[in-house]
């Protein structure tokens, strides 16, 4: 694909931090067996979502100023890339609430309703 080093990386990186304490946070509430973690979770999974959805809705939808062609031959491996590795820790985020949603089951003996 080429060189990255000159793509805006701002939503990978934001991304990436909030399902890294999704990670920790999964991890402590099923060593702690804290059920209410879960609610964190889905909140911070609901702020992945909506970050993925901006991305794409960017990709789809650019700037009135600029050409639509050229802003996609230009930066396509930069969209490609980034669209990628969003994807991957959309999916991240859901395990960690999956682990969140056993935790809830582990103490309570119940599934947890969102899901």
């Amino acid at each position: 694909m080429g060189s990255i080093s000159d793509c805006d990386k701002s939503y990978v990186l934001k991304m990436s931090n909030t399902v890294r304490e999704m990670i920790n946070l999964s991890i402590n509430a099923l060593q702690s067996r804290d059920r209410n973690a879960v609610q964190k979770l889905y909140e911070m999974d609901d702020t992945v979502d909506a970050l993925y959805r901006r991305y794409v809705n960017e990709i789809i939808n650019p700037q009135e100023n600029q050409n639509k062609k050229e802003l996609l031959d230009k930066t396509s491996r930069c969209y490609i890339s980034a669209l990628l590795i969003l994807g991957y820790l959309e999916r991240i985020s859901d395990h960690a609430c999956y682990i969140g949603d056993s935790v809830y089951y582990i103490v309570t003996g119940n599934s947890n309703p969102r899901r």
